[in-house]
């Protein structure tokens, strides 16, 4: 799965309000890649949720982060680099 994608469904599981505080801090080719990749995703899978949700607590994320510490932990599946959806790194083989 694509990175983009993983951060599209983690604000998702994030709800409204804190995904619409973690998008605000983004440059606009950030939000305009992110929010794409929402509008692409139909129903997320448990089994999808959990996955994603794991691999951001190994990435650093806590319950209890400020939005902008929150950016930071998404772009580390960027290397640290602004969020892209040109990223073509997958971790499915």
């Amino acid at each position: 799965m694509l990175p983009v994608k993983k951060v599209a469904v983690f604000l998702m599981m994030l709800g409204m309000k804190k995904g619409q505080s973690i998008l605000a801090l983004m440059d606009n080719s950030e939000i305009k890649a992110v929010v794409s990749e929402i509008r692409s995703l139909s129903a997320i899978s448990p089994e999808l949720q959990k996955s994603v949700w794991a691999e951001f607590k190994e990435l650093g994320f806590e319950e209890n982060m400020r939005p902008s510490e929150i950016v930071t932990v998404l772009r580390f599946l960027f290397n640290g680099s602004k969020i892209s959806s040109l990223h073509l790194r997958t971790f499915v083989l």
